[in-house]
């Protein structure tokens, strides 16, 4: 193989290979978390995009799951129309830390979506970006948050639900582990 080959095969596979990115930074792990139980807040959604927070919230939840970790409750889902015409999110929230305080959890996940879209132009990528943060149920403080942004899979692979899975889960492992 000439020279000329492996610099079009080089050129073909990073061009064919889409850029992915993600920016994380976090809090240290929580400390003795194996065991606990958790529930899942309601997610403020600060995009324009109609209940990004409902899915961010419901991938955290099957996420936290995956790691062993029992989620308590039901997740903090509104119907669609209550989501596109907004809702107290505050009320809500305040709500969901009630039942989880009642429902004995340990830990709650809490977190807002800042941006769940695509990027303009021809690559169309994905981007998320989000924080997420755990609050001590008993005393209702904050013990650990993280925020964090991803785009990637250009040449229309993959879309913002694997961005945003592929983003809580970098967040939650540098919580729990």
């Amino acid at each position: 193989m000439n020279w000329r080959a492996v610099v079009v095969s080089v050129g073909l596979i990073a061009s064919l290979g889409g850029c992915a990115g993600m920016n994380v930074q976090t809090a240290g792990p929580l400390a003795d978390n194996k065991g606990s139980t958790w529930a899942v807040l309601p997610f403020a959604n600060n995009t324009e995009t109609p209940m990004a927070n409902a899915r961010a919230a419901a991938i955290a939840a099957g996420t936290l799951q995956s790691e062993g970790r029992p989620v308590l409750g039901n997740l903090p889902i509104n119907t669609r129309t209550e989501a596109l015409l907004g809702g107290d999110w505050k009320r809500e929230y305040a709500d969901a830390l009630r039942q989880a305080r009642a429902d004995g959890a340990r830990y709650a996940l809490a977190g807002s979506v800042d941006e769940w879209d695509y990027r303009a132009g021809i690559n169309a990528e994905p981007e998320v970006a989000m924080t997420l943060w755990v609050v001590d149920v008993a005393n209702d403080k904050v013990v650990w948050s993280g925020v964090g942004s991803a785009h990637g899979g250009s040449l229309g692979r993959g879309g913002t639900g694997g961005v945003a899975q592929r983003l809580i889960q970098r967040l939650l492992n540098r919580a729990l582990h």
